[in-house]
C-alpha cells in the first residue's frame, strides 16, 4: 500500500513538473542586467522588497580633448570633475517600483515610478515596462524647472546571450538654452527613441551599447550628432558594477532625449569615461 502511495505520489510531482515546464506563460529568466543600463533604464525590476543603490560617474574631459601630455597631466580626465548621479529605488511589488535620484548637473532631483506589463515567456515575444515620472531642477537662476516625462521599455530577450531594448521617451521642457545670464528649456516637449543591445559574455558579464538618435526638433543652427555608450557590465552578488566610454554625459531622463548635454550638441567623436555601481539589498536578489 505504502509502495503504491508513493508511486502515485512521484506521478503527481512528475506531472506537475512537466505542466510548470511547459507553461507558456511562465517568465523566462532575466539577464543579469540590473536596473540600469548604462545610462538608460532596464525593463526590469527588482523581487519584491528590494532596495537598490545606484551612484554614477561621467568624467568631463574627452579622450581626444588636448595633446597626449595633456591627458597624461589629466590622467585621461579621471582629475577633471564629473557629472555624478546618486540614486535609490524600491521594488514595492514584483512589478512596481518607486525611485528618487539626485545629479550634480543643475542640481536635479528625478522621481520615478516603473510598472512591468508584460513578461517574455514561450508565448509572448517581448517583455513591455511602463515609466514616468518628473524632474525637478533646483540649481539657482533657472527658468523652466520642472519636466514630466514618460517612457516604454520593450525588450526582446535571445535565449540567455542577447538582448534588444528601445526606449520611446517624451519629455516636457527638456535641454538647456543659454541666453546671457538665463537659463531655460530648449524643448518644449521633446521625442526621442533610444536603443540599447546586450551581449552576454559569460554569464555574469556583458557587454552593453546605447545609441540616441538626433533629435529631429533640434533648432535650425544646432548640428548635433547621435549620443553613444558602450560599457563592460559585471554582475557580483547583489553588485553590478560597469565601465563605459561615451559622448554623452546625461544619466537623467530630463537630458538624453535632446542629443544636447547643457546647450551643447553632441559630437561623434567625444569620447569620455564614465563608470556605474549598483547595490541590492534585500531577501532575495536576481
Amino acid at each position: 500500500m505504502i509502495s503504491r502511495r508513493l508511486a502515485i505520489a512521484l506521478c503527481a510531482l512528475l506531472a506537475f513538473s512537466a505542466a510548470a515546464q511547459d507553461d507558456p506563460y511562465k517568465p523566462m529568466g532575466k539577464l543579469p542586467l540590473g536596473d540600469t543600463l548604462l545610462s538608460l533604464p532596464s525593463e526590469q525590476i527588482p523581487s519584491q522588497g528590494t532596495w537598490e543603490v545606484k551612484f554614477t560617474h561621467r568624467f568631463n574631459q574627452s579622450l581626444n580633448q588636448g595633446t597626449l601630455s595633456d591627458q597624461l597631466h589629466s590622467l585621461f580626465g579621471l582629475d577633471t570633475n564629473a557629472d555624478v548621479v546618486f540614486g535609490l529605488s524600491y521594488a514595492m511589488r514584483r512589478d512596481l517600483q518607486f525611485s528618487l535620484a539626485r545629479s550634480n548637473t543643475n542640481d536635479t532631483l528625478e522621481g520615478a515610478v516603473k510598472f512591468v506589463v508584460l513578461q517574455q515567456a514561450a508565448s509572448i515575444p517581448l517583455s513591455a515596462t511602463l515609466r514616468g515620472g518628473v524632474d525637478v531642477r533646483t540649481e539657482r537662476g533657472l527658468d523652466d524647472r520642472t519636466s514630466l516625462f514618460a517612457q516604454a521599455i520593450i525588450a526582446r530577450q535571445f535565449g540567455r546571450k542577447a538582448e534588444v531594448i528601445i526606449l520611446p521617451t517624451f519629455v516636457t521642457k527638456a535641454g538647456r538654452a543659454v541666453t546671457g545670464d538665463a537659463s531655460g528649456a530648449l524643448f518644449g516637449n521633446a521625442f526621442n527613441v533610444p536603443v540599447a543591445f546586450v551581449y552576454m559574455l559569460k554569464p555574469a558579464l556583458s557587454v552593453v551599447a546605447e545609441i540616441t538618435p538626433p533629435n529631429g526638433d533640434l533648432p535650425e543652427e544646432m548640428d548635433a550628432d547621435f549620443g553613444w555608450a558602450i560599457g563592460i557590465k559585471r554582475a557580483l552578488g547583489g553588485h553590478w558594477f560597469e565601465v563605459l566610454l561615451t559622448n554623452n554625459q546625461s544619466s537623467l531622463t530630463d537630458q538624453y532625449p535632446t542629443s544636447t548635454f547643457q546647450g551643447a550638441p553632441l559630437e561623434l567623436d567625444q569620447i569620455r569615461l564614465g563608470f556605474n555601481i549598483e547595490r541590492r539589498f534585500g531577501r532575495r536578489r536576481r
